[in-house]
């Protein structure tokens, strides 16, 4: 086992709070059941020669780019997320047709790469996303101090269980993820604006960008998302004491968003997230790792708690 509970701790916040923060398959190295299969609608990202239209508010064209980002299924991604006490990256590619799925892989620096190195890692990490639970791999050093298990596994239930408000929140996050919260959020706002005209992946697209806070989620400005989306934004928001947050989001031709920045201060400091879409619709499989290369996270609690 892990040379120390803290140590361990250190190291599983490093992951939640890049999972929290990030998201929401490059390829699968185990051999257990394929729990996770997603390829998405024909939802590319070339330009199909259409433009973005110029008769729709910011807000009802937002509403159009969440629909039809969402209707795509999958993408790849490339996350950054920087903060005071952790920069990481991370690539692959997701589905959120059920949920999050997929395969996110990259490295860990700052604070971060210290708490993981007592812990036996060099930084690198690849995290797995499946229905019920997510499976991070951070390699052969943490292997040496699981009795050889490269994974461990985080079930979703557990997480709720050991973290309260917090782990209900991811939970739910990953259950229910999709792209497109923050513009959904921007939406809510009422105070989004169009920021000019960049390239995204060697493309133009059109910015916008906007502050959103609790306070925006009710009253007229919500009007066009759902109950269930406002109760998981603000979930969201309440279990990482975020009160505003700004939000810019890059729209291509094809209405699909190919970028989007989050900026706000948390529990944890100031947050800086970065993430960019391509190759909607591709096709994604996460393969839970093999039993035996695998320890349960809840199973490691247990044992941090007794040695505490």
């Amino acid at each position: 086992m892990l040379k120390t509970g803290r140590t361990f701790l250190a190291a599983t916040a490093v992951v939640l709070a890049l999972t929290a923060t990030g998201c929401g398959s490059k390829g699968a190295d185990g051999n257990g059941p394929t729990v996770a299969s997603s390829k998405g609608g024909d939802s590319g990202t070339k330009n199909s020669g259409t433009q973005n239209d110029s008769a729709l508010d910011p807000a009802a064209l937002l509403k159009l780019v969440g629909e039809k980002t969402s209707a795509a299924k999958s993408a790849k991604v490339e996350i950054t997320n920087d903060s005071a006490n952790m920069q990481v990256t991370m690539e692959g590619a997701i589905s959120w047709q059920n949920g999050l799925q997929g395969e996110l892989s990259g490295k860990a620096g700052g604070e971060a790469a210290k708490s993981l190195a007592e812990a036996g890692s060099d930084g690198n990490m690849t995290i797995r996303y499946l229905t019920e639970a997510m499976y991070v791999n951070m390699g052969d050093g943490m292997a040496a101090q699981l009795g050889g298990a490269h994974w461990i596994k985080y079930g979703y239930e557990d997480l709720a269980k050991v973290m309260g408000a917090a782990g209900d929140s991811l939970k739910s996050q990953l259950q229910k993820a999709d792209p497109v919260s923050s513009v959904r959020a921007l939406i809510a706002s009422g105070k989004v604006t169009k920021s000019g005209t960049d390239t995204v992946d060697g493309a133009p697209a059109t910015k916008y960008a906007g502050d959103f806070n609790l306070t925006d989620l009710t009253g007229a400005n919500a009007k066009d998302i759902t109950q269930d989306q406002i109760d998981a934004l603000q979930k969201q928001l309440d279990a990482a004491g975020i009160t505003t947050e700004h939000i810019e989001v890059w729209i291509n031709a094809d209405n699909l968003l190919v970028k989007k920045v989050e900026k706000f201060d948390s529990k944890a400091g100031p947050v800086t997230t970065t993430a960019v879409y391509s190759d909607y619709g591709t096709s994604v499989t996460a393969i839970a790792p093999k039993a035996g290369d695998t320890v349960d996270f809840a199973d490691l609690m247990k044992s941090a708690q007794a040695g505490s």
